[in-house]
């Protein structure tokens, strides 16, 4: 397929290039092929190709027809209900519904809608992609966006011109509009002073209740619930505009951030330097400093095992009570819960600090050059395409075909059985997984 325009892809460009520097203090052996930064999760690549989703499908998230529940990958019908949803360069998961980016910046989604989070101004689920609307009114569609994400029963999307755009559930502020209602048409989200727009993003990060945006300046802003501290700025104070995140060692502003990520009720920042900083809820050790206590503003996450400080890392992804982070090396280290096996280390046991992902047949998971957090379960691409996936699969939401959950990465299949390569990017749902893949498919 022909690839998107080269603006879009040197737009998202920006923040992997400022990683890929900073990483270099702690370069690996000369023997060990070095993992670059890959775009943030829900960002559009170079690369156009077709839509493949597995998993639950009670409100059409799958955008395809089918069962309930479907273990294995198979293709997204196109918008109108017409062929297949090709010409993607981004997808996202919510709770309930699915996102996609077209390689013309338009955005379009399928699923669940009771909340407005398909963004075409109705409350009608579909179980075929719809074109999002243009925001605050307007007349259109919603174009120019080079990122989406989602999550529960809400949306967002950067725009080129660095822009945030929301849709969907509001009431706790999470629209980023200083109101807590929820318009039937996306908004844009505001300054933080509330006059005008929010400008000079350059990637969004969706928990559906609480929402972070990373600035081209390194800083990050947060908005939304804050019962558990994580919009991470020293209060419990829902907000309603963003707001900055603290930094470390009680510096007013979190800076020098190159990727963010936010799970539930937590968030992630990935510091220019490799080391990784995490605020908000504890509970099960989501925050990987080694205990279980709630942080209002960010400290690092510690190093495998407990031991010094997690360095080294090119990229995060944070779900509902557990985290990743890849390192340079093509390693992936994970920590918090694991009831279902999501941390994929073998074992369902919860872990406070990082541990590192187990290979399909060795002790560790190696070459991956992307990963991904979902609500229970994770998912990696390989150097070669290959998509591994483990955790919760009771919905089929891992593409194994079979509906059962796995503690260490395995392959994921499609509708023949073949098994999965050829990926570009993820999209995880609650309990549905989307894969980009090369329009041949994966």
């Amino acid at each position: 397929m022909t690839p998107p325009r080269r603006p879009l892809a040197a737009l998202i460009a920006l923040p992997v290039l400022l990683a890929a520097a900073a990483c270099g203090g702690t370069a690996a052996p000369a023997s060990v092929p070095r993992v670059s930064p890959p775009p943030a999760a829900g960002s559009a690549g170079a690369r156009s190709g077709t839509v493949w989703t597995s998993g639950f499908n009670g409100s059409g998230q799958l955008g395809r027809p089918g069962a309930a529940a479907d273990p294995r990958l198979a293709p997204v019908t196109g918008v109108g209900g017409r062929g297949r949803l090709d010409r993607a360069v981004a997808v996202a998961g919510g709770g309930r519904h699915s996102l996609a980016v077209l390689d013309g910046g338009q955005v379009v989604a399928w699923g669940a809608n009771d909340d407005g989070q398909l963004g075409d101004g109705t409350t009608r689920d579909s179980g075929a992609p719809v074109r999002v609307r243009a925001p605050d009114g307007r007349p259109g569609r919603l174009d120019d966006a080079v990122a989406v994400a989602a999550n529960n029963d809400f949306s967002m999307a950067l725009r080129r011109d660095g822009t945030v755009v929301t849709w969907g559930e509001g009431s706790s502020g999470q629209r980023g509009t200083g109101e807590r209602t929820a318009p039937p048409v996306p908004t844009t989200v505001r300054a933080p002073d509330g006059r005008g727009a929010l400008s000079g993003v350059t990637a969004i990060a969706a928990d559906g209740h609480t929402e972070l945006v990373l600035r081209a300046d390194g800083q990050v802003l947060a908005w939304g619930a804050n019962a558990g501290g994580m919009v991470g700025d020293g209060t419990r104070e829902d907000r309603a505009l963003p707001v900055p995140v603290r930094g470390l060692d009680g510096a007013a502003r979190l800076d020098g951030v190159v990727r963010i990520a936010i799970g539930g009720q937590h968030g992630l920042a990935l510091l220019r330097d490799g080391r990784v900083a995490s605020w908000g809820r504890n509970e099960l050790g989501q925050l990987g400093d080694g205990t279980r206590r709630d942080r209002l503003t960010p400290a690092l996450v510690s190093g495998v095992g407990g031991k010094g400080v997690l360095d080294g890392v090119a990229a995060v992804a944070s779900a509902e009570k557990h985290n990743y982070a890849l390192r340079g090396d093509g390693t992936i280290v994970a920590w918090g819960n694991n009831t279902a096996g999501q941390l994929g280390d073998g074992t369902v046991k919860p872990r406070p600090a990082p541990v590192t992902v187990v290979g399909r047949s060795a002790p560790k998971l190696r070459g991956a050059t992307r990963v991904f957090a979902g609500e229970a379960y994770g998912a990696a691409i390989l150097t070669d395409g290959t998509l591994l996936t483990w955790g919760a699969g009771g919905s089929g939401q891992l593409g194994s075909g079979r509906r059962a959950p796995r503690s260490r990465p395995g392959t994921a299949l499609t509708a023949e059985g073949k098994v999965a390569a050829d990926a570009l990017s993820v999209g995880v749902g609650e309990r549905h997984l989307i894969v980009l893949a090369r329009s041949e498919g994966p």
